[in-house]
């Protein structure tokens, strides 16, 4: 039996791959498949898709084929390319990851994160002249928004999200979805969470986060998670769908596997 079974598998539920790895480790489980996905999993939490993906490819060749898998390593290679609607579930997913945690000013951070990845996805896809986008395009750079937002359309605020503001209203005005997109971003209540986000300290002071906090100024935490959902399907990006409840459901089932075996 795995010293500390239920242990992992609370650990895995908080998503704290690096804990249920270390677990493992001091079960000498550390090259078993299931240490394998959670070591890819550990990484890609980070956005360290590469070595994600490379730890996934050392699985044994009878889990190579396992829908899981499969659907792991294709997701891992849109997430390297850039795929954007890749991209945004890894996201959403990681925001929840926040609140599930309790890391409010983190959680903070990546929500400034996404209401700026979105206003420039939409713009970059609006003056983009190839079939299939990627963040890691050089026009998705702030300099190269400003560049053209100043010799395209002669828009000369310094502040890329204001700038991009009034690109939204003096070219795309008639675009609804695109307007209710602006909208829920620029909304009182995002406002007074992007005013948190800066007085914190992944912005420019020393103020403290709390759950009491998010509540008062945007009401329960997930309402944020709701309503960039909304956004992205207004403008059309296909989301993976519970990404790590699949893999977390597929652990659990690889260590009840070696937990009955033992």
């Amino acid at each position: 039996m795995i010293n500390s079974y239920d242990v992992i598998l609370k650990l895995i539920d908080r998503y704290d791959y690096g804990g249920a790895l270390e677990l493992l480790n001091q079960n000498d489980l550390d090259e078993s498949d299931v240490a394998i996905i959670i070591d890819s999993c550990r990484y890609a939490i980070n956005f360290d898709f590469k070595t994600a993906r490379y730890l996934i490819n050392q699985i044994s060749d009878g889990k190579k084929k396992d829908v899981e898998i499969v659907f792991l390593k294709k997701n891992l290679e849109d997430l390297i390319y850039g795929e954007s609607g890749a991209i945004f579930s890894e996201l959403i997913a990681n925001i929840e990851f926040q609140i599930v945690n309790e890391e409010y000013i983190d959680f903070l951070g990546r929500v400034y994160r996404f209401k700026e990845a979105i206003l420039k996805y939409i713009f970059v896809s609006k003056n983009l002249n190839r079939d299939r986008f990627s963040f890691h395009f050089e026009l998705m750079n702030k300099r190269s928004i400003m560049k053209i937002l100043r010799k395209r359309y002669k828009i000369f605020n310094s502040n890329l999200i204001y700038a991009l503001d009034i690109y939204f209203n003096k070219y795309l005005s008639d675009d609804y979805n695109v307007q209710k997109v602006k909208n829920i971003m620029n909304s009182s209540k995002m406002d007074n969470l992007m005013d948190l986000r800066n007085n914190s300290i992944v912005g420019h002071g020393f103020v403290g986060v709390s759950v009491d906090d998010i509540h008062r100024l945007y009401g329960n935490p997930y309402n944020v998670i709701d309503d960039f959902i909304i956004c992205l399907n207004l403008i059309d990006i296909n989301l993976v769908q519970n990404k790590y409840v699949r893999l977390n459901d597929f652990i659990r089932k690889e260590l009840l596997e070696i937990n009955e075996a033992l």
